[in-house]
């Protein structure tokens, strides 16, 4: 891909363009969840391509829909139209065909607002390993009675199926585990996963670049 070798096969334009999307959203999910869960060279991508809508979306702006937009799937309804009812003189223009498409528009703009209250709760739990649920509350501009069901709605929504040795499992996207007792919310990191292949992949390429190199070396004796 980035010998530009991709290029000379057929079909290449389209996985330019799928390439383009996957990324756009691959930072939608990893600002919804901000657990590193992508190589170093993925998440520069992501950085690079998308660093305007993000910066948008951090200052209050819109900025998920520009992104979702651009990177979904081009919904259809399976329902047949109405012809009959659309060709009828001075019948109202309905543009059939979008429905779909807006309806799942709104349906994910509505939760990516709930997203960014759970953003708004992660980062400041984030900053405590415990904090009474009055404040907790008034930091995000709630009633207590308000905000409570906000701490069962997190971990609901970060709810994730993970596949292992043993079999399925339900897990968590969360970075932070915390709970609830005596109107205090306690929070714990998660237990960080150290890993060093990473290090060690890219200490081998760049040990091949340097052997390419020497070879290259006309040596005079």
């Amino acid at each position: 891909f980035k010998t530009g070798q991709l290029r000379k096969i057929p079909g290449s334009e389209q996985f330019n363009k799928l390439f383009d999307r996957m990324i756009a959203l691959l930072a939608i999910l990893t600002h919804i969840c901000p657990t590193a869960i992508l190589d170093d060279s993925i998440a520069s991508i992501v950085r690079d391509k998308h660093a305007n809508n993000l910066s948008k979306i951090e200052s209050g702006e819109e900025g998920y829909e520009d992104l979702f937009v651009f990177a979904c799937p081009k919904f259809v309804n399976a329902a047949v139209p109405d012809y009959a009812q659309a060709l009828k003189p001075g019948a109202e223009m309905m543009p059939y065909g979008q429905d779909a498409y807006k309806l799942q528009v709104h349906h994910f703009m509505n939760e990516m607002t709930a997203h960014q209250t759970l953003r708004k709760m992660r980062s400041y739990m984030s900053l405590y390993t415990s904090i009474g649920v009055e404040k907790l509350a008034s930091f995000n501009d709630m009633k207590v009675e308000e905000f409570e069901p906000w701490l069962t709605c997190f971990k609901h929504k970060v709810r994730q199926l993970e596949r292992g040795e043993g079999g399925d499992k339900m897990g968590t996207a969360m970075d932070i585990h915390y709970y609830v007792g005596e109107n205090l919310v306690h929070v714990d990191e998660a237990e960080k996963v150290r890993r060093f292949e990473t290090f060690f992949m890219k200490q081998i390429a760049n040990n091949d670049d340097i052997l390419r190199q020497v070879e290259r070396l006309r040596m005079d004796v």
